[in-house]
């Protein structure tokens, strides 16, 4: 139905919760825990499924509307979700469960929701709901159904139909579900499609939606999109590569989705949705995942059609190991404005590979000089700390690494280098998470409920979810700390930011680790009502510290 600019009852509403729902209530010191990524550390960008979910339904019949709560409550303070979600009538409510973090808010949103509809279905979805699917029907009432997988379009709308006809989904594929007598189903994980023919991101479904539901602020991705208008296109589902910690490898996309192999979007429909996007907006358009996984041809024929559509927006390839000089030059000819990211992880290559990455260093440099001396427009390199073999010794040669590898590129401030903890969770499903041990982690927490309840403690030393051999929890925590210091002086040694924001940068830097400090003060107080009082004197301070202190995020999201 296209009624645009008039209010339709939608049959869906899909709900985006914060990471934790009364966030602005709490007095949480959040920490680095986003730095690097553009949601702010509720999380309050919603998955990309979102897009395509809408698209699908609604070329099928239905009315879907998205509302990202996240972004709303972080706009207007004064923003009541519940009253909003009590004024809805749909069919049914979506909530996505995809990381870990929204453990606690999702399962909120599911209770309050059911609160005010006790007879209208709840559905979650993403990959952490269908890694706890069991244990979030058999423990929270408050969820009706878990759609697993990562592609649920097909039994999405399935579901719909059975709900509309009062019917149990004892047909439908992927779904967990209990009956009228609490009775817990199972139905078998048997759609993983291998082609994403139904998977579109069409960014003009979003704009359709937003002035149909008159509400352009719930269908924003995250928070201040306007300001930074990154968009996504999706070129695969599944990896070939088997990273550690990655909820998204090879090994977890096996264990928790069942997909041996990897579905990938045929070039001219990425592209197109490419096209689209451009037509709404000039920002960059990531994509998601490196074309290199699917082969060769593939790579070479999305690059062939981009420059067939004349894709002039800035774009954002992934690398996940060092690009060669024809993959470089191909994209050089076939897009105007293009950029880079790869994460390396680690300095030393034995972590590297301990890791996941079977690279070596002078693969990566090779890879970087090539890209700026064939004129891309940025060159991004992420390094992690929390990784197997890690020392701070380590952590503190990577910062060395990243200065050697600024001032062998003569400064060139298209080159930037980041940092960042692993955190706030090691991935479920990951090969870390299922075997630790065999890795050198300690997992603090296991069950979802555990997790539900680690993301409300006072700081994100509390809620980290391990520690390894080589680090423990404080010292993870603090020599974030003293790296972020540390790449911070470099950045300006290297003329990469001024010396104003530098010194700003390290108090805010030196406030959040005072802040820290004194919420391990009071949390070792042993009076329960006391450390409650003083956690809300220090609420100002924790706020107040809750800035980005890994990077800006106009640092990080600077595109030419």
């Amino acid at each position: 139905m296209e009624i645009v600019g008039s209010m339709v009852k939608p049959d869906l509403v899909l709900l985006h919760p914060p990471s934790i729902y009364d966030f602005r209530q709490e007095s949480i010191m959040y920490g680095p825990i986003n730095d690097v990524v553009p949601p702010t550390p509720i999380f309050d960008m919603y998955p990309i499924g979102f897009v395509s979910m809408l698209g699908y339904l609604t070329r099928h019949g239905y009315n879907v509307r998205i509302i990202n709560l996240a972004s709303k409550m972080l706009e207007n303070r004064k923003f009541n979700p519940e009253a909003l979600i009590k004024s809805l009538d749909p069919k049914a409510f979506g909530i996505d469960l995809h990381w870990l973090v929204h453990a606690q808010g999702s399962l909120e949103l599911a209770k309050i929701i059911k609160k005010h509809h006790p007879n209208t279905p709840v559905l979650l979805g993403g990959l952490s709901s269908t890694y706890f699917h069991e244990e979030i029907i058999k423990n929270y009432q408050q969820v009706d159904y878990v759609i697993r997988g990562d592609s649920t379009e097909q039994p999405l709308l399935q579901l719909m139909q059975h709900i509309e006809e009062n019917k149990d989904p004892e047909d439908i594929p992927n779904v967990t579900w209990r009956d009228d007598n609490k009775r817990i189903h199972i139905n078998p994980l048997t759609f993983v499609p291998d082609k994403l023919d139904d998977f579109v991101l069409d960014a003009s479904s979003i704009v359709k939606a937003s002035l149909r539901y008159w509400d352009i602020s719930g269908h924003l991705p995250y928070h201040k999109w306007d300001d930074y208008p990154i968009t996504s296109v999706l070129a695969c589902k599944g990896c070939i590569y088997n990273c550690i910690t990655c909820g998204g490898s090879n090994y977890a996309y096996k264990r928790i989705c069942n997909r041996s192999s990897i579905a990938y979007m045929k070039p001219e429909k990425l592209v197109e949705g490419m096209k689209i996007i451009q037509q709404y907006t000039n920002g960059p358009i990531f994509i998601l995942g490196d074309l290199r996984m699917i082969g060769k041809d593939y790579a070479e024929s999305v690059l062939n059609n981009m420059k067939k559509e004349k894709i002039d927006n800035p774009v954002i390839f992934e690398l996940f190991e060092p690009a060669d000089e024809e993959y470089l030059l191909k994209i050089a000819k076939s897009v105007p404005n293009y950029n880079f990211e790869i994460s390396p992880e680690s300095h030393d290559e034995n972590i590297r590979y301990a890791f996941g990455r079977h690279y070596r260093n002078n693969e990566l440099e090779k890879s970087i000089s090539k890209a700026l001396e064939l004129e891309c427009q940025r060159f991004d390199v992420f390094f992690m700390i929390g990784l197997p073999h890690q020392t701070k010794e380590s952590v503190l040669n990577t910062i060395e690494y990243c200065n050697s590898l600024l001032k062998n590129h003569k400064g060139d401030t298209r080159l930037r280098a980041f940092i960042a903890p692993l955190a706030p969770f090691l991935d479920p499903g990951s090969i870390a998470f299922e075997d630790p041990n065999k890795h050198g982690y300690q997992l603090f927490f296991k069950e979802l409920e555990e997790y539900r309840q680690a993301i409300r403690n006072p700081s994100w030393k509390y809620f980290l979810n391990y520690q390894t051999l080589w680090m423990s929890r404080d010292e993870l925590v603090n020599v974030t700390y003293e790296a972020a210091y540390l790449l911070n002086r470099i950045k300006v040694q290297n003329d990469f930011i001024d010396s104003q924001t530098a010194e700003k940068m390290e108090l805010q830097i030196k406030l959040a680790h005072n802040t820290l400090q004194k919420i391990d003060e009071i949390m070792s107080l042993d009076d329960p009502e006391l450390r409650s009082q003083n956690l809300k004197n220090l609420k100002g301070q924790i706020e107040e510290a809750n800035q980005r202190l890994l990077c800006s995020k106009d640092e990080l999201l600077r595109w030419s």
